[in-house]
């Protein structure tokens, strides 16, 4: 059995979205004074997608983390600041 096809991320989708910006930010864990990389990326543009799995695997690899979240929520914690 899988154990990965229960989550929510499985729940069929109601709409495909196309266009969804979501900021990508990457974080030297050795150091978090300033991001390494803070790019906004069009998550249903195929070679963003892949542009977004090879920095994720760079930064597993580098002693990085990578946070990504949709610009929506991100201009909203910028209006909070």
């Amino acid at each position: 059995m899988n154990n990965y096809r229960s989550g929510q991320e499985n729940v069929p989708l109601r709409h495909i979205n196309k266009n969804l910006q979501v900021l990508v930010i990457v974080y030297d864990l050795r150091n978090q004074d300033a991001p390494l990389v803070e790019k906004t990326i069009n998550y249903g543009d195929y070679e963003d997608r892949q542009w977004l799995g090879r920095i994720s695997y760079w930064a597993y690899t580098n002693h990085c983390s990578v946070e990504t979240l949709a610009m929506t929520d991100a201009e909203g914690e910028n209006k909070n600041v």
